[in-house]
């Protein structure tokens, strides 16, 4: 072969080997994970995730639906790879029209006074700025049966309805 046929062929090659780099980059970077759902109380680089980690492809691994009126959301996803498939903790206000359709989806009881059996008010929430002050809270517990269980806590300020829900993968 001659010196020039060469040159043309290693060119290709070079050309070539840095179109399979970059596709390979390009690849290697779509599978990284994503940057943190802006409702994120505080995802942190290794954290493992459901799916993309996004709101609704959490909110659908564990069956919530949000109100259509829901503002100001905030949650966190600790999903495990080994015991229970993970624990939502969410926040969000909502009007009374929009709680009422929230305790049917998630299958809890009627709110009683005070925060559900299972919480205690110095322990996993805090972690995310949660606080129940006072006695105005009213609670309900979800049964520990199907897929998931969900326990709510709410205070009612000023019309609007403060909810948190842990719910957990049994």
């Amino acid at each position: 072969m001659s010196e020039g046929k060469r040159g043309s062929a290693r060119w290709r090659y070079g050309a070539l080997s840095v179109v399979v780099i970059a596709i390979l980059a390009g690849a290697a970077w779509l599978l990284l994970p994503g940057e943190a759902d802006p409702h994120d109380y505080l995802r942190e680089p290794d954290d493992v995730v459901y799916g993309d980690g996004s709101l609704a492809t959490v909110l659908a691994h564990y069956g919530v639906s949000l109100p259509d009126q829901a503002t100001d959301v905030r949650f966190h996803d600790e999903e495990s790879l080994i015991g229970s498939e993970g624990t939502l903790f969410l926040h969000f206000e909502v009007p009374d029209a929009g709680l009422t359709s929230l305790l049917q989806t998630l299958n809890v009881g009627p709110l009683t006074p005070g925060l559900p059996v299972s919480w205690d008010a110095s322990g996993e929430g805090q972690r995310f700025g949660w606080s129940f002050p006072g006695s105005s809270w009213r609670g309900a517990q979800g049964p520990a049966e199907g897929t998931v269980t969900a326990s709510v806590a709410v205070a009612r300020a000023g019309g609007v309805n403060s909810v948190y829900v842990i719910a957990e993968h049994i």
